[in-house]
């Protein structure tokens, strides 16, 4: 008689064991039971407060080159751009988010059916296969959403249709310091708030092909008039370093010594500005359409004050709800 009460006990108690919840899905795990598992939490259908669905998006913050202070996790569950993204999800009610830093595991047709839009932050070449780089274009293609901040220019440096859906490539940053920020459309969800401009101490970005204003919206831009006093100063004092490189070689040239004169006559040919456009054109945050899909990029985001400002946080919302298709 024990033993069968002792049976009909366990039998019960595995009866009534929980399944997997939606408890298992934890903002500071991003995925459930963590990402090497590849677990996708089960969800509730969640609303925003005017009765409809909340839109999802799927974070990226992995690094294949260089490796941002805001996306080094370290020994915490969250780097402060998945924490920020939280926490903009909770504060603004019409998106909830997901975050991984293995884009290979997520990056697929089927997965991406369960989200409205990706956003990136990230460097380098991502280890995706053809199939999966086809699968992310089509998803976008197809009238969802993609967003990037920062470094997301300095990554798929080998995959052209990648610089067509993000709009350019990272080419340097001449500056980090405060700069004066130019707004140029004032009416869009992601940059109405900022006013005519605005001051910002960030890393600056210029940009390379396939940056073309004929493609892209750009919405804010670095003040044309500071950039274009910065780069005569530079050329300036690299006119003055070469000058210098030159005569030390004509003496040492004088003097027979051939190969040293030769060296710094190369090193003056080597001096080139760091400040590279000519047009003066710093574009610190456009929009660009895929298909049928909205893509949204902000160069700032390089400093962990940058994510905790306000202006940002408002900037990058706003963003989402450009490429959620829910403002225009």
């Amino acid at each position: 008689m024990k033993k069968m009460l002792t049976a009909l006990v366990l039998g019960l108690f595995v009866l009534a064991s929980p399944g997997r919840s939606q408890d298992d899905f934890k903002p500071e795990n991003g995925f459930a039971n963590g990402e090497d598992k590849k677990v996708e939490p089960r969800r509730e259908l969640r609303l925003q407060p005017g009765g409809a669905a909340k839109k999802r998006l799927l974070l990226i913050t992995e690094s294949r080159g260089f490796v941002h202070s805001v996306v080094n996790r370290g020994k915490k569950h969250m780097c402060l751009v998945e924490k920020t993204f939280v926490e903009l999800a909770e504060k603004n009610r019409f998106f909830e988010v997901d975050y991984t830093q293995d884009a290979r595991s997520v990056i697929n047709a089927e997965n991406l059916k369960k989200y409205d839009a990706v956003f990136f932050y990230t460097t380098g070449e991502l280890p995706l296969s053809d199939v999966q780089k086809s699968d992310l274009l089509a998803f976008v293609r197809s009238g969802k959403g993609f967003g990037g901040s920062h470094c997301a220019t300095d990554t798929f440096y080998k995959w052209k249709e990648y610089g067509e859906l993000i709009g350019a490539y990272f080419d340097g940053h001449p500056w980090h310091q405060k700069v004066r920020v130019v707004v140029e459309d004032k009416e869009h969800v992601a940059t109405k708030h900022l006013g005519d401009s605005f001051e910002i101490t960030d890393e600056i970005y210029q940009f390379k092909g396939p940056y073309s204003r004929e493609k892209l919206k750009v919405l804010m831009t670095l003040e044309p008039e500071w950039a274009a006093a910065r780069r005569e100063e530079e050329e300036s004092k690299i006119a003055v370093a070469k000058k210098a490189l030159l005569e030390m070689a004509k003496k040492l040239e004088a003097d027979g010594k051939v190969d040293e004169a030769k060296k710094l006559t190369a090193q003056a040919a080597n001096r080139k500005p760091g400040i590279r456009r000519t047009d003066n054109d710093y574009a610190i945050a456009w929009t660009n359409q895929y298909g049928q899909g909205r893509v949204f990029y902000t160069a700032l985001g390089h400093r962990e004050e940058v994510w905790n400002d306000p202006r940002f946080q408002q900037h990058v919302v706003g963003g989402l709800r450009y490429i959620f298709g829910l403002d225009k």
